[in-house]
């Protein structure tokens, strides 16, 4: 008697723990979307985006007649840049609707009028009667999200729907919240996403080790699409005059770090021979302003050149967001950000295009970042230092350079194929009944 009544306090003391916890993530989503309008009537312009671009999301919906459509969910624009050859092929091969929604502004602004999706959309906060009211609304056929944004009450309701969850270009740390002890419950729901196609063997032993039988390695979708890109870049004349004969050093996507050690190698060296190309991520007026502080010659606006002035600069400033995937094809060394920060920005772009890559040398979250560099293909950096004497090489050894370009390039072309095997498993799921799924 007393080990049944052992056995039972301690399943009634774990019932609890998973309840706690689950009260304690449906109070920080709560307490995420008070501090988002908090800061957006504080003023903070991304703020006012994310909770203008929600109100009336129901209605929004609803302007649309659903007809059971693919759902595609992407956090922000780097995530959506990995859907868009799925988008394409199902658009393509099929006669499927698609609804693609957003959790960033950053994502949303830039993809609103996308043309191969049927309706974009921010996705609403993730609580229980959001996840009912939204599903209820689309009642998509199913829903497939880019990576690893787990919004577990949507999860929770799609599965009670038995709707098919597929994910794609997942990449797991061992230490994520996802694999600690208080955590069990948001296990238990990922283990019923139908599957879960991981970006290298790695993320998906992870999953193994906890059990995870839902699992399989697709790689990484971005491969494709920088590759589609780099086939059908559009001309740049601008950039073209601006590049003339000389070498092109591109600062792409940069942060105040990146640009701040940019600035201080071009104070002791002045390179003849090279021109340089700078696309921030951030392009408010007040940081193109600061930028141009640090640069104070030679530089100028994108958006304030032609091409009989052009010529005249060494520095371009690209003051606009969607240039720079193209600007890498004239582009010779690309120093991408983020890289200091363990937010690197995409470097696929560039090394498709033979551009010899530096960046920051923390990338642990970003396993191609260490990869390239494995092969030959880049430099993890250690900081203004090391850039300055990486630079230094790169502009006097023409055979590195031609090497590390050709190694780059390969590395892109040897990882592609992602795209066709995220397809085949989203159209079988697509066509398995619902009593089927995971025996929910």
């Amino acid at each position: 008697m007393e080990s049944v009544w052992g056995g039972s306090y301690l399943f009634t003391e774990k019932r609890l723990q998973i309840d706690s916890m689950k009260f304690l993530y449906n109070i920080g989503i709560r307490a995420y979307g008070l501090g988002v309008m908090t800061a957006g009537l504080l003023g903070n312009s991304k703020a006012i985006k994310w909770v203008e671009g929600r109100r009336n999301w129901k209605d929004q919906l609803k302007q649309i007649k659903w007809n059971q459509p693919v759902w595609i969910h992407a956090s922000s624009l780097g995530e959506f840049e990995q859907a868009k050859p799925l988008i394409e092929k199902i658009k393509k091969t099929t006669d499927e609707e698609i609804i693609v929604t957003f959790f960033s502004p950053s994502g949303y602004d830039y993809c609103k009028d996308y043309p191969h999706a049927d309706g974009v959309f921010y996705i609403p906060l993730d609580t229980s009667r959001n996840a009912k009211s939204f599903l209820e609304i689309v009642n998509p056929k199913i829903a497939i999200f880019v990576k690893y944004d787990f919004w577990f009450n949507f999860l929770k309701v799609l599965q009670q729907q038995k709707t098919p969850i597929l994910f794609f270009s997942s990449n797991f740390r061992p230490g994520q919240v996802y694999f600690k002890k208080t955590t069990q419950w948001q296990r238990n729901i990922m283990k019923k996403i139908d599957f879960i196609y991981c970006m290298n063997e790695e993320s998906a032993s992870i999953l193994r080790k906890f059990i995870f039988e839902n699992v399989g390695v697709c790689g990484d979708t971005r491969f494709d699409r920088v590759s589609q890109n780099a086939s059908s870049c559009v001309p740049i004349p601008l950039i073209e005059k601006f590049k003339g004969s000389e070498r092109l050093l591109i600062l792409g996507s940069s942060w105040p770090i990146e640009e701040e050690i940019l600035a201080k190698y071009l104070q002791k060296n002045i390179p003849d021979d090279l021109k340089i190309i700078i696309a921030p991520h951030d392009i408010s007026e007040d940081h193109l302003v600061e930028i141009e502080s640090l640069f104070e010659r030679g530089m100028v606006r994108f958006s304030k050149v032609n091409e009989t002035q052009i010529t005249n600069f060494k520095i371009l400033l690209i003051d606009n967001i969607g240039m720079l995937a193209n600007c890498y094809q004239y582009g010779d060394f690309a120093f991408v950000g983020g890289g200091f920060t363990n937010s690197l920005h995409n470097i696929l772009e560039a090394a498709s295009m033979g551009n010899v890559l530096l960046y920051g040398d923390v990338v642990s979250k970003y396993p191609e970042g260490q990869q390239l560099k494995d092969v030959g293909g880049s430099f993890l950096l250690k900081g203004e230092t090391h850039f300055a004497e990486v630079m230094n090489q790169l502009l006097t050894d023409k055979a590195l350079v031609s090497t590390m370009s050709d190694k780059a390039k390969l590395f892109v072309n040897e990882h592609q194929g992602a795209t066709d095997k995220v397809f085949e498993k989203a159209m079988e799921l697509m066509v398995i009944l619902p009593e089927t799924l995971l025996n929910r």
